[in-house]
Order: C-alpha cells, then structure tokens, then sequence
C-alpha cells in the first residue's frame, strides 16, 4: 500500500549516486548503500503489528539511515531532537509508550531493555508489549512546537510526505546534481522536508551540526561544493551581522527562508544579494500541520512582492474564509485556507488518537489571517490564536504560561511576538525572575535574547476576570 512508489521505497534507482556525507566522520553513503542498509535495519525491526518508534535524531547519518528503515518497516515514527530535555522525554515515552526507542544514550529507559546497536546510535526494545491499533497510514509523528516535546504531536501520513517532497522537488527544480547542506534540526518539519525532497531526486545530502554563524561550516560549505541552504528568520538576521554578503561562496545556487515572518528590510536585503550574485532567493511559509511546505514566491517574482507569502505550491489550493465563506474580493481579511495531499492526519495527544484515521480530508484551517492581492499572492496579517515563532520554532503562550504555573505554582502571564517570549511574572521577589528565565531557556532551548522576564504585584486582568494581555504588552513596551 504505502511501499509503492515512494522516495523511500526508490532509492537504488540512483545507485552510486552520493546520498548522504557525513562531515563529522568524512563517512559517505550511495544510495546504494543507503538502501541495503536502511533494508537490513528494517528487517530486523518490523513487527507482526503496526508499531511505534521513538528517533531521537542529530544531523548525522546514522539518524537518516535509521529515519528510512522505519519507513519501509511500516512502523510510525516520531522524530525527537536528542537534546531534549529529560523530563520531556520521560514523559513522552510514558505516554506513547513506543515499541522502540533509538538515541545516542547508552542507557536503557525505564521498561525498555537493549535491543542492538548501529554506530553510535542504540536501539532500546520495550519489555512489555503495548497492545494497541496504529492507522496504517500514520508514517511520522512530529511535534507541534518544535523543540517544547509537547504531547501534542502532528500525525503525518505516507502521502503527506511523499506528496510534499514531489511540491518541493518541483516548484525548486531540484535534481540529482543539487548538494544541500543541513542548518536545521531533522526532527523538524523544515529541516526534514529538506532531507526528504532531495532523496527524492538523487541528490547528495551534506550533513553537519554546524551552525551558519560560524566561519568553520561556510569552508565546509565550499569544501564539499554545496549548492543550497535553509534558514528560519533567526538565521537570516544573524547571517546579515556576520556579514554573509562578503562570504565568497561560488557553488551557491539558491537559498530559502521559512519558519516565521522574515521583516521586509532583510528580504530585500538577501534578495539584492541574490541578484547581484546570481543566485536565487526563494522566501516560502508553511506549517508541521501541511507536514512543511504550503507556499512559496517564485524567486524572479520576489522584488515586486516584498512581504508576501507567495502562491500555493504545486498540487496544493489556498483560499481566504471569513465565517465558512470563501472570499473572492482581493485585499479582504479572512482565515488562510489551505488544501493539499500534504495536509495532516490529524492531531496526536494520547495514545489512543493513533488509531484515528484521517479527521481533516486534506483542508487545513491554517489559524493564520491574511488577504491575497490582485495577482493572487498572498499576504499573512496576524494570528488568530495565541503562537508566536522563536528561531522558526511555533511557541504556543498558553502552553508555555501553564508549564511555569505548574512548576513554579505561580500566577504568571505569557505574551510577545516573533523572536521575542515576554513573561510576567506575579511576584516581588527578583529571584524568582531569575528562576523562572532559567527553567524557561532550559525546557524551550532558548537563547537569553529571545525572553523577557518581568515581575508585578499584579498581572492586569479586565473585566471578566481573564488576563488583559493587550495591557499587559504594554507593560513590557513602556520599559524598551
């Protein structure tokens, strides 16, 4: 059913092709190679039953080898960063309770015993098996926030990430001769679409831990001749104070942005660049919910549509709704509507929503607000619900305000905006500001930049009793 006619399922049609470097080791894998070992691990792990596995992943080769084994071994994956925070993984494993765990950790989780190794990563085997019924279409599990392990978790079919590599390949032209280097966690949506997109096509995958604000990964970047790059708004605003302009890179062909709002100056910015060094500038929006990609703007098009999200990717259809009607007046305000192969399954918040089969029929209701102009490009205007976007990682403030409320059992009030998490905090003890922003960066992986931490005698509340988070923004602004 599934097995058919997938990047997975393809792999020795480019059989000496390069499919992935690691630049850690110098170790290459063709995609040859890729397939035999990726057969020989799915072998050893494929059940009688439909099953769950636990991959805590880094940009190395060994996480993508075992990424692919799971998909031929039929069995649902979620895919974890392995810096995850210990009590979030504990607690995510209690609830899934996955038939098997794989991560670089040497020891064993509580229930789960030693199954065997490959390289560096180890795989756990659960002790008691879990008797449960998984769609048979679920392929990979995702979190919905990025780095917070929330329970949350964004169930993705075989379709939807086949049918989203296919948008990707196509609308970036992508071939065999592309080598794209990683600047994104795999176990997030983006930085998996990447891996999955130029599978598809053959091409060789440049892997690396490096981060781009450093010299080191822009010599690997010419050492092995890589063609592209990704990056969430945080990377782009970095790379123009490190002056990345001046940075000779003579294999770039093209670069892309999504994860967030990138502001109008640094879009001009990079898409000057872009023209002046000819190569090309792609800037996309998406969602983990359309398993990545929704739009993008056709690179020779992005001069005269600064700010806009672009066209619907290929395959995929978006309207703008305003109270179930669609809107067909260019410039009017409504909810971004979006309808793909590509669009989720459903949520996942216990063990037992695995079982569900397919809630949404390919619409999703993106949360987004926006408007299309007269050539039909869209434009987002704000969100409907409370998120915001930090390092292109969704941050959801009620879910943030809850998890400080139970730990620290404190009234505490959430606000901010893209790049930038503001906490009230209900206290006169300057301590526990402290406290508070530790625990925070800790659980979230933030940056010190990215959060303000705040106290107050009292947090504003109108009249109904609920936060008045418009007065409570101010508090923070009054003080920049």
């Amino acid at each position: 059913m599934h097995q058919s006619n997938n990047f997975w399922s393809n792999l020795k049609l480019f059989a000496d092709n390069v499919a992935l470097i690691d630049t850690a080791n110098k170790q290459t894998l063709t995609y040859k190679r890729l397939d035999d070992e990726s057969d020989f691990i799915s072998d050893k792990i494929k059940l009688s039953h439909k099953g769950l596995t636990f991959l805590f992943t880094t940009n190395n080769l060994e996480s993508v080898v075992l990424y692919i084994a799971l998909l031929k071994s039929g069995s649902a994956v979620l895919l974890l960063d392995e810096k995850l925070n210990e009590e979030i993984r504990n607690s995510l494993i209690n609830n899934y309770k996955p038939d098997f765990i794989i991560s670089v950790s040497p020891k064993a989780p509580v229930g789960y015993s030693d199954y065997f190794d490959y390289h560096s990563l180890h795989l756990f085997e659960r002790e008691e098996r879990q008797s449960r019924e998984i769609f048979p279409d679920l392929a990979v599990l995702l979190s919905t926030s990025g780095t917070t392990g929330s329970p949350k978790l964004v169930k993705l079919s075989y379709k939807n990430i086949q049918s989203n590599a296919d948008s990707i390949a196509e609308y970036l032209n992508i071939d065999e001769n592309e080598r794209p280097i990683t600047t994104l966690p795999f176990n997030y949506s983006f930085g998996l679409s990447i891996i999955n997109s130029h599978l598809l096509k053959g091409s060789a995958i440049i892997l690396t831990e490096k981060t781009v604000f450093f010299r080191d990964f822009w010599n690997l970047f010419n050492e092995y001749k890589c063609t592209s790059f990704a990056g969430v708004p945080y990377t782009y605003t970095m790379l123009k104070r490190i002056g990345f302009e001046k940075i000779d890179l003579p294999s770039l062909r093209y670069f892309t942005q999504a994860g967030g709002k990138l502001s109008e100056e640094f879009i001009r910015f990079f898409n000057d660049y872009a023209a002046k060094s000819n190569k090309k500038f792609f800037v996309m929006y998406g969602q983990t919910e359309a398993t990545a990609r929704i739009t993008y703007v056709p690179y020779d098009k992005l001069s005269g549509k600064i700010g806009s999200i672009g066209i619907s990717i290929p395959g995929g259809k978006l309207n703008i709704m305003n109270d179930g009607v669609e809107v067909s007046r260019p410039k009017e305000v409504g909810e971004i509507v979006y309808k793909g192969d590509n669009v989720m399954l459903g949520y996942a918040e216990t063990l037992s929503d695995l079982s569900k089969g397919d809630e949404l029929n390919g619409v999703l209701f993106t949360g987004d607000l926006g408007y299309k102009d007269e050539d039909g490009f869209f434009y987002v205007t704000g969100r409907m619900k409370r998120f915001i976007k930090i390092f292109g990682l969704r941050i959801n403030l009620d879910e943030v305000q809850k998890m400080i409320e139970n730990h620290f059992k404190i009234s505490v009030a959430c606000t901010g905006k893209d790049d930038l998490l503001q906490i009230l905090v209900h206290s006169d003890d300057h301590l526990t500001e402290i406290k508070v922003k530790e625990e925070v960066m800790k659980m979230y992986q933030l940056n010190f930049k990215s959060l303000i931490v705040k106290s107050a005698n009292q947090i504003p509340t109108n009249t109904n009793g609920k936060y008045d988070y418009n007065k409570i923004k101010e508090m923070f602004e009054n003080e920049l």
